[in-house]
């Protein structure tokens, strides 16, 4: 007969959530690679990653439209639609699709994301 223990179930559970972390982290690297096919980026450069700390910590997305409504309420707001990287002051365009933001400095972000960082262009 089997002895189940309490460690033995914590490392069942952490080995499940290992496995659905990496398979979200593929599909998402997937995504963005589907994606910079679309937008090419320019030579030697790579984009910022959603699950970066920073980026994390700022609710950062490379599509504006995936921003948490429940995290960040006021981006709801009609004033709010217009807030994306490319009319951020943070914002230097490289080309049509991707810029540099001197905040998420890791690499390219996509004109079109958003991040509880952004202030407006003057």
């Amino acid at each position: 007969m089997i002895k189940k223990t309490r460690k033995g179930f914590l490392l069942n559970i952490l080995k499940i959530f290992s496995s659905l972390y990496l398979i979200s982290t593929t599909s998402y690297s997937e995504n963005i690679s589907a994606q910079s096919k679309s937008l090419p980026l320019p030579e030697g450069d790579v984009t910022v990653q959603e699950n970066d700390v920073t980026a994390n910590a700022l609710g950062f997305h490379h599509d504006a439209k995936k921003t948490d409504f429940n995290l960040y309420p006021d981006r709801k707001k009609a004033s709010s639609k217009n807030q994306i990287c490319s009319s951020c002051a943070q914002y230097t365009k490289v080309n049509e699709g991707w810029g540099k933001c001197t905040i998420l400095n890791k690499g390219l972000v996509n004109s079109n994301g958003w991040c509880s960082a952004y202030s407006k262009k003057s």
